[in-house]
């Protein structure tokens, strides 16, 4: 009888550890979506993306050339670019670049700290955030070189994607596993009780 109770005290206690463990798993699975890496900024390094959506939601532009290449990135008050040697993929430092889009035409601030450079115009940017396709014409001139590119950026699905971002959900306990696991102490614990009435 002593046995018996011994075996009967030794399930339930077993079945109790294993939903323990099996509910922690769960716990840890449905937060390791959130330390998923991050994405790759122009120059190979992790950026500092927003873990809930994953994705940079800010509109980009790409030209290049026989000499450069430039990635655009158009922000909430400025417009941030990042030119390479397109032979070489090496950033380019110290260049002046001009910006066009229609009548309006600005020149881009070197950000060493960064490697990037940036357009601060008011009324650039304004336009630029503007539903529509817009035409760029980019004038590079280098230590060594010097070209001329065009860029088109169309940020009008991109706003249509912006507003119909869906909520972001949070990861639940499955309720099928709350009832098994509650079945599974039940039962345990019927056991550890009819070991001792008998």
């Amino acid at each position: 009888m002593v046995f018996r109770y011994y075996t009967l005290f030794s399930v339930a206690t077993a079945m109790s550890v294993l939903f323990t463990f099996l509910l922690f798993g769960v716990f840890l699975q449905s937060h390791a979506v959130y330390a998923a890496p991050g994405a790759h900024g122009p120059d190979g390094e992790h950026l500092a993306t927003d873990t809930h959506t994953q994705v940079s939601l800010n509109p980009r532009f790409e030209t290049f050339s026989d000499v450069f290449e430039l990635v655009g990135e158009l922000q909430h008050d400025t417009i941030v670019l990042y030119l390479h040697d397109f032979a070489t993929n090496q950033f380019i430092a110290d260049a002046q670049i001009e910006l066009e889009s229609g009548e309006l035409a600005t020149t881009a601030d070197f950000v060493a700290a960064e490697h990037h450079y940036i357009i601060k115009n008011p009324e650039l940017v304004q336009r630029l955030q503007q539903a529509s396709r817009h035409e760029l014409i980019l004038t590079i001139i280098s230590v060594n070189q010097a070209d001329l590119l065009t860029a088109s950026l169309d940020n009008s699905e991109h706003l249509t994607h912006v507003n119909d971002v869906p909520e972001h959900h949070h990861h639940h306990v499955p309720w099928w596993l709350l009832v098994t696991g509650f079945f599974i102490l039940g039962a345990g614990f019927w056991l550890g009780r009819r070991g001792v009435t008998t």
